[in-house]
């Protein structure tokens, strides 16, 4: 577990999109940082390290060089005493080497203490190069190549001092002694050999400032190949980390997009595989979207299998059943009322509701009158949601919202579902959720419970006698087992009474069909006034009809025969100018009183209206064992 969020942290999974690429700059512009840091540094050491060596080591090589070379031209001079024997040149050469000796002597100072340095022309006297020079730190390992330059540049001044009056003086007699002529030979050779010590002693100094001038080049290198190396590093490891953390980021977003891509696909082919269910890890946008596409999944998957299950329910009842426990279990709605509509009659029925034994918070009046539900006759859903108090027939508009989801078939409501919920609730996001998920159902249901209602109008039109209402022998044939089993796990009795008009075809002769028509229908009308809501009215041929009498007891099938009789010989029917009062005949049999079996029982019941008939009409007769001769009906 620790390990996962660590992953999870390190991948950046746990963040959202916009926080990951600001993460990835972040690191970019840090890798940037740590490079213009090393990359400053180096460069401001290097800056330091040159400064001294450009400011210290090099203007001081630089006027050790110039002292050097400022004695050897001393030297020249010298040497010009002992050669030549014109007044003026000597005096010349005389002041040139005590010129140089002096500049000498001041650049040897500027290294001990700092300070300017001019280098003036020997020819000339003119200002060739001025620089400053700081003194040269490590006292200990220099000074003494610079006093000891410095005691030399004094003998050599005090030399030039004595040289130079012998040379004049023997100008002035024409010639040179042998003494002095020895005491100038002396002189310059004691010259030459404390220059060369001078030149020594400086030669030692440059040497030691190249080594300290080497030293600052060696660490200028040393830290720009540091620096390189540092940077080179750097790049490799951040190029090599982003690179990781983008193959991966990149993988945990591309997969899951790859993938809901490939179930769409899927989806807009019909087909909906659960077992390829999208697992993200993560909490940024692309694992919301993989959870939120497995909920879409899931719901669609539901929604299927809902539809498939609603088709192959045999009734339009166990339709409505089901969606009421989609409601009430899946989607935990407490409250709601699903209403059926026939506008036809203008009517609306309910057909499932959790609210047993209360007060319906609908006005009982849409139940007579459906064009009142504002839902059924807009076709449009309402809800107090959206704006209170909108529907004058929710009575409970003070404590309770309300939404109604018209079902729309056909360009007509054929039924409505009303959700009610507590205004206590305050999440009203998750209320319109459950409310758009319930709204999906019903839709997928729809079409589902229109084609079983016209199915059920088409079966009943197919067992239903179209003249008279009444169920037909088809229906009789259909539903015979289902009542005969019923009739036996029951042990109940049923009663027959097979009813025919009696001189039913003089009315066809005499006034039409269409008359002869009126009369079933009111015979029909008549016959179904005088038996229960649980019997049976069948119209078995012609002007034959059939009553079963469910659950019999005593003589009762004898009585309603009666009563049937008894009223169709007093009605009177109106047509055309004319009265017409007709009267009936009935045979009454017994199931399985008579026999065990269901179809001979209607033959005993058909053989007792014969008898009728010959006995003269307009009576009912039971029928009697001995009615029946025959070994098979």
């Amino acid at each position: 577990m620790i390990s996962r969020r660590l992953k999870n942290l390190i991948l950046l999974k746990d963040f959202p999109i916009r926080q990951k690429l600001l993460f990835f700059a972040i690191g970019g512009l840090w890798w940037l940082l740590i490079i213009s840091i090393v990359s400053i540094g180096a460069i401001t050491y290097v800056k330091h390290l040159s400064k001294r060596l450009t400011d210290e080591v090099s203007p001081q090589i630089q006027t050790v060089q110039k002292a050097i070379i400022k004695l050897r031209g001393a030297n020249v001079s010298v040497h010009n005493l002992a050669i030549y024997r014109d007044e003026n040149f000597l005096k010349a050469n005389a002041k040139r080497a005590d010129t140089l000796l002096n500049q000498v002597n001041a650049y040897l100072h500027a290294l001990l203490e700092g300070g300017e340095i001019k280098d003036y022309s020997d020819l000339t006297g003119e200002l060739i190069e001025e620089f400053g020079v700081a003194p040269v730190k490590d006292r200990e390992a220099t000074e003494n190549y610079i006093k000891g330059a410095l005691e030399n540049n004094k003998r050599l001044r005090s030399i030039i001092d004595e040289l130079t009056p012998v040379s004049l003086n023997a100008i002035k007699n024409g010639r040179l002694s042998e003494g002095e002529e020895e005491f100038i030979r002396n002189g310059i050779d004691k010259y030459d050999l404390i220059t060369m010590r001078s030149v020594t002693s400086l030669s030692k100094l440059t040497s030691y400032l190249s080594v300290s001038q080497k030293g600052y080049v060696r660490r200028i290198n040393s830290v720009i190949y540091a620096t390189t190396l540092i940077v080179v590093i750097v790049v490799v490891i951040a190029i090599t980390l982003l690179f990781i953390t983008n193959y991966f980021v990149t993988a945990s977003m591309t997969r899951p997009i790859r993938a809901i891509t490939e179930q769409i696909k899927d989806l807009s082919e019909g087909e909906i595989d659960l077992s390829r269910q999208i697992t993200v890890d993560s909490k940024d946008e692309i694992g919301e979207l993989s959870t939120n596409f497995n909920l879409l999944m899931h719901t669609i998957h539901d929604i299927n299998n809902f539809k498939k299950v609603i088709e192959e329910d045999d009734e339009l009842e166990d339709v409505y059943h089901r969606i009421a426990k989609v409601l009430r279990e899946d989607l935990k709605i407490d409250d709601f009322i699903i209403y059926e509509v026939s506008n036809s009659k203008n009517i609306m029925r309910i057909v499932e509701t959790t609210f047993k034994g209360e007060e319906m918070p609908c006005s009982k009046e849409i139940l007579i009158n459906c064009s009142l539900c504002r839902s059924n006759k807009t076709g449009h859903i309402i809800s107090s949601l959206t704006y209170p108090h909108i529907c004058k027939q929710f009575l409970r508009s003070e404590g309770f919202y309300h939404t109604c989801i018209p079902m729309i078939s056909g360009g007509g409501t054929g039924g409505v579902v009303l959700f009610m919920f507590d205004k206590d609730n305050r999440d009203i996001e998750a209320i319109n959720k459950r409310i758009m998920r319930a709204q999906q159902y019903i839709k997928e249901a729809i079409p589902v419970i229109e084609a079983k209602r016209l199915t059920g109008v088409l079966r009943e039109s197919s067992v239903k006698d179209q003249l008279t209402g009444l169920y037909n022998r088809r229906f009789l044939e259909e539903y015979v087992d289902t009542l005969v089993a019923r009739i036996t796990r029951k042990n109940e009795l049923l009663g027959l009474l097979m009813c025919d008009l009696d001189f039913f075809k003089e009315i066809n002769d005499r006034f039409g069909h269409d008359v002869g028509d009126a009369v079933l229908k009111e015979t029909a009308n008549i016959i179904s006034k005088n038996t229960r809501a649980s019997d049976l009215v069948v119209r078995f041929g012609g002007e034959e009809f059939l009553v079963i009498l469910v659950d019999e007891k005593g003589n009762e099938a004898i009585d309603v025969a009666e009563r049937i009789r008894q009223s169709v010989e007093g009605h009177r029917i109106r047509v055309s100018g004319a009265i017409i009062q007709k009267t009936i005949s009935i045979g009454v049999s017994e199931f399985p009183a008579d026999t065990q079996n269901f179809w001979e029982a209607i033959k005993y019941a058909d053989i007792a209206l014969y008898k009728a008939k010959e006995s003269g009409r307009n009576r009912v007769v039971r029928f009697k064992k001995e009615m029946w001769t025959e070994k098979e009906y």
